[in-house]
């Protein structure tokens, strides 16, 4: 059965982006087109007329990253242990040659191997951000994202956070659904298009939840863009508890002033209005 007649027997929908998100599940509403779903946000850090900022929470079993890393401390401690009085005989009841030398590299080995693993878990549970958020600048029409790239395969380097800027006419949404054990379900995504076309240069994910939730969020964020009027409270308030300890870290200086302020003639222009308003009241 090929990949259309898949889609066709889902939906009458077809992806629209080229190419489109693996597990993909339907396209959002063009960006600069009115929105039929009424607008609500999941969470919310801050909003106001030229910005506003999302939170953004990448899906990890927390406590189990702890536990991961008590029991890998423990295996890699018994195996230290262990090493010096009893893996020499055990190697030899096996059958196995090994002299002084390859046996001490042999216990190097696994004890770092298994060290790493303790550093992983517990740098991801201490040390990553989990709020890694996502501002929007309605005046100057660009959408900020704030990365941690996690390197599982060296724990032992630094993990730096990066900062994106992209266009906001280049966003199209998608939404997609994961089977995966620890990150399933629903996905809303955006992709950022050559401008003027449907060809996917990246992608990055805006929020999990429900569809309905999920279409609604992507409402929210495309008639904020657009200037119109939205909610100013999110359904859930404050910060989940299962995001402690660590917020995001600093954005850039450059970065944070961007971000937050209008282009100077707006700015310009918002401060005379204000003036103005002040004056006459």
């Amino acid at each position: 059965m090929s990949q259309d007649t898949v889609f066709q027997g889902q939906s009458e929908a077809r992806p629209r982006l080229n190419p489109p998100i693996y597990r993909w599940q339907e396209d959002m509403p063009e960006n600069n087109q009115p929105q039929l779903v009424p607008p609500q946000l999941i969470w919310l850090n801050t909003k106001n007329t030229i910005w506003m900022e999302i939170p953004r929470y990448e899906g990890v079993v927390w406590g189990g990253m702890i536990f991961g890393g008590v029991i890998t401390l423990a295996a890699t401690l018994f195996i230290m242990v262990i090493s010096f009085f009893v893996m020499g005989d055990i190697i030899d009841n096996l059958g196995f040659s090994v002299d002084g030398t390859g046996l001490m590299m042999l216990f190097f080995l696994i004890n770092y191997s298994l060290l790493s693993l303790v550093i992983l878990f517990l740098k991801v549970y201490f040390f990553e951000p989990r709020d890694q958020p996502v501002r929007l600048n309605s005046t100057r029409q660009i959408i900020y994202t704030f990365d941690y790239k996690r390197k599982w395969w060296n724990p032992w380097a630094r993990w730096p956070a990066t900062v994106k800027a992209y266009h906001w006419p280049d966003i199209h949404g998608e939404m997609r659904f994961s089977s995966d054990l620890y990150t399933g379900g629903f996905q809303l995504f955006a992709s950022v298009c050559q401008p003027g076309t449907l060809n996917v240069t990246e992608r990055f994910q805006i929020a999990s939840g429900s569809p309905a939730q999920l279409q609604q969020l992507w409402s929210y964020l495309c008639l904020y863009m657009q200037g119109e009027s939205v909610p100013d409270e999110a359904v859930n308030k404050g910060r989940p508890d299962f995001w402690c300890p660590r917020k995001a870290d600093k954005w850039p200086a450059e970065m944070e002033r961007e971000s937050t302020t209008a282009p100077d003639s707006e700015l310009s222009a918002l401060r005379a209005c204000s003036e103005l308003s002040d004056k006459t009241s």
